[in-house]
């Protein structure tokens, strides 16, 4: 399993990505389509071979980019910052491009997106 490469866990209705997912260090596409996430974990920042996350029709939104322990970053900057993602789909969540490009990390996932896509 440890050497798994794609996964699909599109409707499932998961509230949270599992926790023994980030064990899957092979793990290159992740697809989350259409669940009830509104929250990625710290721990998927540690797929470092990530380089594809589908989040399509969730819950994720933010109120306020101020964020803090009370109102935490709901995809964390590791996830943008410490793998090789390269394609990110939020389409369907209550987010807005403007919200997304404050996140932490956010500016180094263009950047890496940008050289890819420039080759």
């Amino acid at each position: 399993m440890r050497l798994l490469e794609k996964l699909d866990l599109s409707f499932n209705n998961l509230a949270e990505v599992p926790a023994e997912i980030c064990n899957l260090v092979a793990l290159t596409e992740l697809n989350l389509d259409s669940n009830v996430i509104v929250s990625l974990r710290e721990e998927v920042g540690q797929l470092s071979k990530l380089k594809t996350l589908s989040l399509k029709n969730n819950y994720i939104q933010v109120k306020s980019t101020n964020f803090s322990s009370s109102n935490p970053q709901p995809i964390p900057a590791s996830v943008f910052k410490d793998t090789l993602l390269i394609d990110l789909n939020l389409h369907g969540n209550e987010l807005s491009s403007t919200q997304l490009n404050q996140f932490d990390g956010f500016e180094a996932f263009l950047d890496r997106r940008k050289k890819v896509k420039n080759k």
